[in-house]
C-alpha cells in the first residue's frame, strides 16, 4: 500500500512507498477526494514514477503544474510505445522541467540555437519522429506552440532516457562523437547514409551503448577471435581503416 502525501489533482498523486520513497503517481480517479494521510492501492496505479537520488521531489512540484506534469506523462507513454523501450523513470522529471521552460515565452527569447538541434533529426530519427508527436500533444493540450526546434530537444530527452545512469550532458557528448562518427564513415565511403532505415537505427543504437559502457569503464564480454579479426583486416581493409580513423579521432577529442 502507498501512504499519499499530497492529491495533485484526480489522477495525480504524490505518495510514500513501504521503503519510504517518493513517488509520483498516476492513475484514473486515483486521487479523487483524497487526502493527506490516506492509503491507495499501487495496483490501481497505471504509471509510477521515481525521482532519483537526492532529488526534492515536493520542490520539483511546486514549480510543475499538474497539467504539464500529466502531458508530460502522456509523452513518456507516447515514447515508450512508439520507440518499444523501457525508458528510465527519470525522463519525468527532467522533460517535465524542461518542458516548463519551453512553454515561456521569455525562454524562446532568451534563448539561443543550439548546433546539435539540426543534427538530431538524422542521428535519432525515431526519437525525432515520436517528438514531433510531442509538440503537437503539447499544442493540443496546453495551448502552446513551440518553436520547431523544440522536437529534437525532446528527442534528446527520449535518447538520454534509454542510457542507464546518463546526465544530459553526457548524452550531448555521446551525440556530438556519433555525428563525428557518421561524417567519418559518409566522407571516407563518400556516401549519404539513409537515417531513415532499420539497419542505421541499429547501428547508431550500438554506437550509443559501445560509448556509455566505455564512459563506465565497463569491459566488453566477449573478446574477438583472433583469426576473425585478422579476416576483417585483411577482406575488409577499407571498413578496417575507418574504424582505425573512428579510434583516433574519439582517444583525441574524447580521451
Amino acid at each position: 500500500m502507498l501512504t499519499i502525501i499530497k492529491s495533485l489533482n484526480n489522477n495525480i498523486i504524490l505518495a510514500k512507498s513501504e521503503k519510504n520513497e517518493e513517488l509520483i503517481i498516476f492513475g484514473t480517479g486515483i486521487g479523487f477526494k483524497k487526502k493527506h494521510g490516506d492509503l491507495v492501492d499501487e495496483s490501481k496505479a497505471t504509471k509510477v514514477f521515481k525521482a532519483e537520488k537526492n532529488m526534492q521531489t515536493r520542490t520539483f512540484l511546486e514549480q510543475i503544474s499538474p497539467e504539464l506534469l500529466a502531458v508530460t506523462e502522456k509523452i513518456v507513454r507516447l515514447g515508450e510505445d512508439k520507440l518499444q523501450k523501457k525508458l528510465n523513470q527519470s525522463i519525468l522529471f527532467s522533460l517535465a522541467d524542461h518542458l516548463q521552460f519551453a512553454t515561456d515565452e521569455k525562454y524562446h527569447t532568451t534563448n539561443k540555437d543550439n548546433p546539435l538541434q539540426w543534427e538530431i533529426p538524422y542521428l535519432y530519427y525515431e526519437e525525432y519522429e515520436v517528438s514531433k508527436i510531442a509538440v503537437q500533444i503539447i499544442q493540443d493540450d496546453l495551448g502552446y506552440t513551440l518553436p520547431k526546434m523544440e522536437a529534437a530537444f525532446i528527442a534528446l530527452h527520449f535518447v538520454n532516457a534509454q542510457i542507464d545512469s546518463s546526465t544530459m550532458e553526457e548524452t550531448i557528448q555521446i551525440t556530438k562523437l556519433i555525428k563525428n562518427i557518421v561524417k567519418i564513415i559518409q566522407r571516407l565511403f563518400e556516401v549519404n547514409i539513409d537515417k531513415t532505415t532499420i539497419n542505421y537505427s541499429r547501428f547508431i543504437t550500438h554506437l550509443r551503448y559501445f560509448i556509455a559502457r566505455q564512459k563506465m569503464k565497463q569491459r566488453e564480454s566477449i573478446q574477438m577471435d583472433e583469426a576473425l579479426k585478422k579476416t576483417i583486416e585483411e577482406r575488409y581493409m577499407k571498413s578496417y581503416a575507418c574504424g582505425l580513423m573512428i579510434k583516433e579521432m574519439v582517444e583525441k577529442e574524447f580521451n
